[in-house]
Parts: C-alpha cells; structure tokens; sequence
C-alpha cells in the first residue's frame, strides 16, 4: 500500500465501522465473501490517487456526483469528468476502473445520513488532494437523483476542529445580512463513530453560474468583511496582530517560526480596517452570477483580519495555476492592484497600507501551514522556505518604502 491507499481504508474504517476493504490485485489479499458485501464503491481515477469514491452500481448518484465536484476545476479536468460521466452514464465505468472498495451490510455512514434527514439518501464522496485539513464530502442525494445537500465528516483532530468551526460558522451566517452574497444552510450536526459531522444544503450552482469576475469577486468581499463591525486601528494596538504573534509562538522550535516573528515585528505600524474573512475563498468554494454570489466552506471563517485577505488568497490562488514561482511573481502585483481598487477603498483600505496587508497575508498564510503540518509533510515546509518567505521578505521592503513615502 502506498500512503493513499491507507488513506483510503483509514477512511473506509471512519465511514463504514462494519468493514471496507481494497480489491482486487495488489492492494489486500484478502476478499469479502459475495453474499457479505453491502455495497461497492469505485475509488477515482484508482484506489493509489483517489479523488472521488463513487457508487459501483448507481450510475445516477455516480454522474451526479462527477458534475457536482466537477465545478470550478480547469478545462482539462472538465473534459475529463465529461468522459467519466459517459463512461458512468453508459454503465462501462465499473468495467474501466480496476480497483474497488468493498464495504462490510452493517450500519455505516449512510445510515446514519438518512436518519439525521429522515429519507433514504444514496452518496458520492469527493476527497481532494492530499494537504492536512482534507476530509471527506459527501454528496447527498435522493434515490431518484435529486441533490438534499452536502455532509462533512471529520477523521482526525485537526478535521474535526474545523467541522465544529464550520457548524458555528453557518449557525452565525444564518442570521447574516450579505446583500449580495449567499451561504448554505446548516440542515444538521451530530456525530458518527467518534467524530463530528454536520450536513449543509447545496446551493444552486451550476451552468448559470460562473467564477466571479473582479468586480464580482470584491463585491463579495467586501460584504464578507462587513460580517461584523468594522474596525481601523493601528497595527500595533490591534487583536488580530496579539493572536497572530501567539499563534507563532505555539509553533514552537520550528526553524519557521524566527523568520515569520521577525518579518511581523519589523512591519510598518500603519491603520488597517479589520473585519471578517472566509478564510479560504477560492475558484472552488465559489461561484457567481452577474447578481449574486455563492460561497461555501466556511470552516475558516474568522471576524477579525484585515481588510482584503480574502481578495489575496483568491488571487494567489488563481496565479500559482500554472506554476508557482512565475505565479507568486504575478500576485505580488495583481494583488497589489486588487487592494487599490475603489471597492476596497470603501472598507477604509488606504494605499499605502496594502504591502503591509499583502505580508500580514502571507504570515498568516505560512502560520496557519505549519499549525496544520502533519507529520512527514515535508512538502509544505518546501512551499513556506521556497517561496512564502522570500516574497514575504520583499513586501517588508516594500511596505516600508509605502509607509515612509505617505509620512
């Protein structure tokens, strides 16, 4: 078994305690016997680098489940679940796809899905690849094919952390006024086999919307930031710096740490306006209309950050597509240029405060990293030392320059 293989019957054990095992081949010698198997589930595109785990024998909740997590993705993996969902829709997917989880007739995730909604539901699971806060999603369905919602179900500390945070998160949002804006509904939360779950409606994205222009995007945003009072303090006197420094002292002895403490303590003391964040907005937790937007995932919803971190991590986002070191390059000056325009000048965002921003963004950014750093994630200790900090260090140049200019 490689790492995501025992990823996958980690998780199997989570969502169905009666029993999931790997066939055929390679990855278990061992088989359930046929009249013990309760259902079969297709690990895509394979049981090494699965991404989605879709139904063997329900080519509805499997075509559904495609397009559903299909959104927001590049057009290459677009045409690619295209040819899934043909391979799916004409039943010659269970003939194309080697590998298969089999799971135990007991009680399982399912079970407890139907009885929380009080209907019978049939389920598609998408994963993601693999970074510490990932965990299953579950994609809700009628047996005749009709989306309920979505549920998330945590597998460790750290995913359960942030399925309680996000349960709060919508119970808050659900007496929110966002003009423009659009969140799920929190239908239920409760907990299964030791770990916590909530279930959330779906909301109505699909071929009508779209990822948000620039003007959509800071629309969002900014209506995002005014989920709570909004607040212009300076720096030095703010919440958010305090927790931020605390929250790099935990790290500890991590070689990281130092750097990130010193690029905080020698930023400019300038006014910032603080409000609220999402958290993670990016191309796949949104979509928009000409009118509105739809934004999900809200386990990182925090009320006190500065103005326009939401616009940053969209866009860092969006320029590391196509490579990272040529895409960091790019948002150091089209982030720039998101937190100058007028949208984000009426939250209190002043010029010559957005360096400051843009680094106060990327030592959260690297501190949230390392907070989440699993053991044996070498990886994102490559990400922080190869590009987090030096870019970190060329916006302390730069917010330096800005801040002295505008005295």
């Amino acid at each position: 078994m490689n790492r995501e293989t025992t990823y996958l019957t980690d998780l199997a054990a989570v969502l169905w305690p009666c029993g999931g095992l790997l066939g055929p081949g390679e990855f278990t010698g061992t088989r359930l016997a046929r009249h013990e198997r309760g259902s079969q589930y297709l690990p895509v595109p394979s049981a090494r680098n699965p991404r989605v785990i879709l139904p063997a024998h329900n080519r509805t909740a499997a075509v559904r489940g495609i397009s559903s997590f299909s959104h927001g993705h590049s057009f290459g993996e677009r045409v690619r679940s295209l040819a899934l969902t043909g391979a799916f829709a004409t039943g010659l997917a269970p003939l194309l796809l080697r590998d298969r989880l089999y799971v135990g007739a007991g009680p399982g995730i399912e079970h407890a899905l139907a009885s929380a909604l009080d209907r019978e539901v049939s389920v598609a699971i998408h994963l993601g690849p693999p970074r510490a806060n990932r965990k299953p999603v579950l994609l809700l369905l009628t047996p005749g094919g009709r989306t309920i919602g979505y549920a998330k179900v945590a597998t460790n500390d750290l995913t359960s952390r942030l399925v309680r945070t996000e349960t709060r998160a919508l119970q808050h949002l659900d007496g929110a006024l966002l003009k423009d804006v659009t969140v799920p509904r929190l239908l239920h939360e409760g907990e299964w086999n030791g770990h916590p779950f909530l279930v959330q409606e779906a909301l109505p994205v699909g071929d009508q919307t779209d990822r948000p222009t620039r003007h959509q995007l800071l629309r969002c945003v900014t209506q995002i930031v005014g989920l709570g009072a909004v607040r212009t303090r300076w720096l030095s006197d703010s919440p958010y710096r305090r927790s931020l420094e605390e929250r790099i002292t935990l790290l500890g002895a991590r070689p990281e740490a130092q750097p990130l403490r010193e690029a905080l303590s020698r930023l400019p003391d300038v006014r910032v306006p603080f409000g609220a964040w999402h958290g993670d907005l990016t191309r796949w937790n949104v979509a928009s209309t000409s009118r509105r937007a739809f934004v999900w995932d809200w386990e990182r919803l925090a009320l006190d950050a500065p103005a326009g971190f939401d616009a940053l991590h969209y866009d860092l986002n969006e320029a590391v597509q196509a490579g990272v070191h040529p895409g960091v390059h790019r948002w150091l000056d089209s982030g720039s240029r998101l937190l100058r325009d007028p949208l984000m000048a009426a939250t209190g965002l002043l010029p010559h405060t957005v360096s400051t921003v843009m680094a106060l963004y990327l030592i959260d950014l690297a501190t949230r990293f390392l907070t989440d750093l699993r053991p044996g994630s070498s990886g994102v200790v490559a990400a922080v030392d190869d590009w987090l900090l030096p870019a970190l260090d060329g916006l302390r140049v730069r917010a330096d320059h800005e801040a002295t200019r505008t005295g």
